[in-house]
């Protein structure tokens, strides 16, 4: 169901919905890519808030590339060309909609998006994430998944049309929508409203998919039994050397951190732009050079729980470490 048309003309609180719209689903402003007749072209150009305008009132229309200059994204966006995979989608808002995760649907000329927003997250990890999650609810492996890549070689990478603009093909725009097929909302001034502010995937539901569904290459753990408490600091103590031994810093940092080929990374405890974290291999820690401090998996673990907001206690650190370890 096409949007109904409507004057764009600013209003109160215009500006403040188009810079978080932007804010949102454009993660770079650098450069820009417009729809072209044959498809999308690279504008070497800085991508300001008049084309995105331009955008919305139908002048032009503006692709959205997933990851920003440092190969980070803000969201995910899954995408279905025809009727039977854009049926799985709708299922999976579904059983999302079950466990509290917000996710947005979004209707297209052949089929739709399932749009999930993160926090800044890196491609790799927001990869593996929707990887994951296709896998967890029994979905079509293939179906296409943005950002495409892990980390930008060449070029600003892949790219999804910018919701709420006209879709050149076919002339018309197209709504974001509930379950029941409805738009959220009928115009689309009201649409950029609710979209300029979504709610993000809560990341207690990214780390457990992460964590739960089985990956294609399992690490292996030893065949040890989580003690159901832990009665004395000796016991705790214990513990924390068996996690130690039970999977190296790199293999497990891995899983949160995006480390290129020497261990280096954008450290996920502050705002980092230098990568100043890392792994060194073979002394087995791990290391923030921007003063975050450094460890094993424990002391990660703990910064991991904090930055989350959750107890970073030792023990109650050691308990969910041995759960992810150690499963029963």
């Amino acid at each position: 169901m096409p949007l109904a048309p409507d004057q764009l003309a600013p209003h109160e609180h215009w500006e403040q919905h188009l810079s978080a719209f932007a804010a949102c689903f454009l993660p770079r402003r650098d450069c820009y890519a417009q729809q072209t007749s044959t498809g999308y072209r690279l504008v070497k150009a800085p991508l300001t808030l008049a084309l995105v305008r331009d955008h919305l009132m139908g002048k032009l229309t503006l692709g959205a590339y997933a990851l920003d200059t440092q190969s980070h994204a803000r969201w995910l966006c899954l995408d279905a060309d025809d009727e039977t995979h854009w049926a799985e989608l709708l299922k999976l808002a579904g059983f999302l909609a079950t466990e509290q995760v917000p996710s947005y649907l979004e209707s297209s000329r052949r089929g739709g998006h399932l749009w999930l927003f993160l926090a800044r997250t890196s491609g790799a990890v927001t990869r593996r994430f929707g990887q994951h999650l296709l896998t967890a609810y029994g979905l079509d492996p293939q179906l296409e998944l943005y950002p495409k890549q892990d980390h930008l070689k060449t070029g600003p990478g892949s790219l999804v049309r910018l919701p709420l603009g006209v879709h050149l093909k076919s002339g018309k725009r197209y709504p974001f929508i509930g379950l029941d097929g409805m738009p959220l909302a009928p115009t689309i001034r009201e649409q950029l409203a609710i979209l300029s502010h979504p709610k993000q995937v809560p990341p207690t539901f990214i780390e457990r998919i992460l964590t739960e569904v089985p990956v294609s290459e399992p690490v292996h753990h030893p065949p040890v039994t989580l003690e159901p408490r832990l009665p004395t600091p000796s016991d705790a103590h214990h513990l924390s050397e068996r996690l130690k031994s039970a999977i190296s810093v790199w293999d497990f940092v891995s899983r949160y951190v995006d480390l290129d080929a020497q261990g280096r990374g954008f450290c996920p405890f502050h705002d980092d732009h230098h990568q100043s974290f890392g792994v060194n291999a073979s002394a087995n820690y791990w290391h923030c050079w921007a003063g975050c401090s450094g460890g094993s998996i424990i002391d990660f673990w703990m910064k991991f729980r904090a930055a989350r907001g959750l107890d970073s206690s030792f023990v109650a650190t050691i308990t969910e470490l041995a759960q992810l370890l150690f499963p029963r």
